[in-house]
């Protein structure tokens, strides 16, 4: 790892994408007829919100919506304030994740530094403490790899991934209550476990993946 540049202000190495969607226009099939339709025929409009749960980390409310159709219907939505996840690579081509409990899977989970947005923290800010917090690593140079949607079925979530590259190597602080490890590992031995399904985690496969096609690997 190189040494940490004392006072570099980092600065993001690509912009965030724009979001704005495009005009587009979509064919219908039907067995009786055939149509063209703008995205405005998908627009669902709620008509009543009723809050169920407010929690440390999400909230749940329920939408009374009405369908394009006219037709009226609930929808269920997890609110999120998003999360952001670092792919920290070295000189050497091994990158870092942490091992660490998670409750939706039962069991320890190997995945990418990650954490929830801190309001009024923005996505970079929150992927360098989270770097910094799990794993003691701070970073010169920081790409945005992508945003997505984890599960839009459900939740109004967004995940940034980043790269981060030029690494210095400090002391991990986690946060109270979380218990993690750190391991080192090539991005060639990472790219084999996406592809065998070792490693599960979806921000973690595609934020390896990215990383990947990035920096023009060749060990494919």
């Amino acid at each position: 790892m190189s040494q940490r540049s004392e006072g570099r202000q980092d600065k993001p190495q690509s912009k965030i994408p724009d979001q704005t969607p495009s005009v587009r226009s979509f064919e219908i099939k039907r067995a009786d007829s055939k149509e063209l339709v703008g995205e405005d025929y998908f627009q669902e409009k709620i008509l009543h919100v009723d809050p169920r749960f407010i929690g440390r980390i999400f909230s749940v409310e329920v939408q009374k919506v009405r369908l394009p159709d006219g037709r009226e219907t609930t929808r269920e939505i997890v609110r999120h304030p998003g999360g952001a996840c670092v792919v920290a690579l070295d000189a050497d081509d091994t990158v870092y994740l942490v091992h660490q409990y998670r409750v939706g899977t039962g069991g320890p989970l190997r995945e990418v530094p990650a954490g929830k947005l801190e309001p009024p923290e923005d996505a970079l800010s929150c992927a360098r403490r989270e770097l910094a917090e799990e794993t003691g690593i701070v970073a010169d140079r920081w790409d945005l790899l992508t945003r997505f949607n984890p599960s839009p079925g459900y939740t109004d979530e967004i995940i940034s991934i980043y790269l981060a590259r030029g690494l210095s190597q400090g002391y991990a602080q986690p946060d109270e209550g979380e218990f993690i490890s750190c391991e080192r590992i090539l991005l060639y031995d990472a790219l084999e476990e996406v592809r065998q399904g070792t490693l599960t985690d979806g921000k973690t496969c595609l934020g390896i993946l990215l990383t990947a096609d990035l920096i023009g690997y060749t060990r494919l």
